[in-house]
């Protein structure tokens, strides 16, 4: 009896230490989610083009996106989020292709020195408004360091970033800072770097719904050239708004300007003025489907060909993170090249609840150049002309939640070229996609 008593005496000395180990951890939750999808593309570059084409033959395959997040709580003020991520092309293996990717990392810091301030210091998820300036690294055309084949459907969006928000509710204003493309440690030449700079004033009011941004944000490239490292300078200046004037009808609207230097050699420089602007209505139909529609239109300023010198005006798409078309986001993903930059498109889309969780969606694009391009250019592997004419999209979507967890899609997109592509890329270009997102 003796010795059962000291040991349980110890074992109680244990558990009392061992206690206030565990007692910051206020919540621990685990979740994530696992999409894989089939995925058909058909001549996505338009036709013959020129003898490197690689898109012109008509692919199948499967990838996979898997990713799981931990979030805990450790006190009320003080929050920590790690998700990891692997996102793969089905049957590749290599130690690229099965390695897990930090998506995220990060600490909240809740009342920091004072109420109203919150920081979020790590790698985080940065969106902007609709995405026009900020969203994605890389924009979400592409992944940088990926191995899979289709960038475009990457879900990769954070930064390595300090972010500032200070809630002076209705108004919020964040402040923030990301790495985006750091110089490699231990070299002589410490500029090469690119930065992102940013701050977002936003207004919620009490009438119809409705909201307010405004917005600075800075991009400096300093990796843009060779030594002497030339400095490439993008300053964005925007006001985003939207309201709801009657019910279910809702409108919005982003303008932004560019200005800076864009770098075109090591020892010369062009001034920047460029524009962008979003507008767009959408209306939920009280009746039975629950029909819903809208319409948009999209500008985003364009270089001239003939202008080599002078201010330089084509959009530069900094790290935006817009999709106008699923095959069209693919297609153009260059500066000046449309789409999202030097672009004019115009917008339209409706979709129906025909029966309880089935959705089915339209969309329609009609995409032309802001300005020409020069007759028998090439962008990529495809030749263009000097008309403004790109082209259409149409893409349908079927959505079914087959529970609360689970959900099966089935999407095709066809974009028809224009007469700013020659004539041996004028052929159709389409994808179809299935897919099922589990999440948990």
């Amino acid at each position: 009896m003796s010795r059962f008593l000291k040991l349980m005496s110890i074992l109680a000395i244990v558990a009392l230490i061992a206690v206030p180990a565990f007692a910051e951890v206020q919540n621990v939750k685990v979740s994530g989610d696992i999409d894989s999808k089939m995925i058909n593309r058909s001549n996505y570059d338009l036709g013959s083009g020129t003898s490197t084409a690689t898109n012109n033959d008509n692919d199948t395959w499967f990838m996979s996106t898997t990713r799981v997040q931990i979030d805990a709580d450790l006190t009320d003020n003080v929050s920590t989020c790690v998700r990891l991520l692997n996102e793969r092309d089905w049957d590749v293996e290599s130690a690229t292709t099965t390695g897990i990717n930090l998506d995220l990392s990060y600490v909240k810091l809740k009342e920091m020195f004072y109420a109203p301030l919150t920081v979020t210091i790590g790698r985080q998820n940065i969106r902007l408004g609709n995405g026009l300036v900020v969203g994605d690294p890389d924009t979400n055309d592409t992944r940088v360091a990926s191995t899979i084949t289709a960038q475009d459907l990457s879900v990769r969006k954070s930064f390595d970033a300090v972010r500032a928000s200070f809630d002076y509710n209705p108004l919020v204003l964040d402040v923030l800072f990301a790495k985006v493309d750091a110089r490699t440690i231990g070299t002589t030449n410490g500029n090469d770097e690119s930065n992102l700079y940013g701050i977002n004033a936003a207004y919620k009011f009490n009438q119809y719904n409705s909201e307010a941004e405004a917005y600075a944000i800075a991009k400096i490239d300093r990796g843009a050239d060779t030594t002497p490292q030339a400095t490439d300078k993008v300053y964005v200046y925007g006001v985003r708004g939207s309201l709801e004037p009657i019910s279910k009808l809702v409108l919005n609207g982003e303008l932004a300007m560019q200005r800076g230097d864009y770098v075109t050699s090591t020892t010369a420089k062009r001034d920047r003025d460029a524009w962008a602007a979003d507008v767009a209505a959408s209306y939920a139909i009280d009746y039975k489907w629950s029909p819903k529609v809208g319409v948009g239109y999209v500008y985003r300023s364009g270089n001239k060909a003939t202008d080599t010198t002078g201010d330089y005006k084509a959009w530069d798409t900094m790290y935006e993170d817009q999709t106008h078309g699923i095959v069209a986001n693919y297609i153009f993903d260059g500066i000046n090249e449309g789409g999202d930059s030097n672009s004019q498109i115009i917008t339209a889309s409706a979709s129906v609840v025909p029966v309880k969780d089935l959705t089915v969606a339209v969309d329609y694009y009609n995409f032309e150049l802001a300005q020409k391009l020069t007759n028998l250019s090439v962008m990529g592997d495809i030749i263009m002309t000097d008309k403004k004419v790109l082209g259409q999209e149409v893409d349908l979507s079927l959505g079914y939640d087959y529970t609360e967890d689970v959900k099966l899609g089935l999407t095709a997109g066809f974009f028809l070229p224009g007469d700013a592509f020659s004539s041996v890329n004028d052929s159709t270009a389409s994808t179809v996609m299935a897919d099922v997102k589990v999440s948990f």
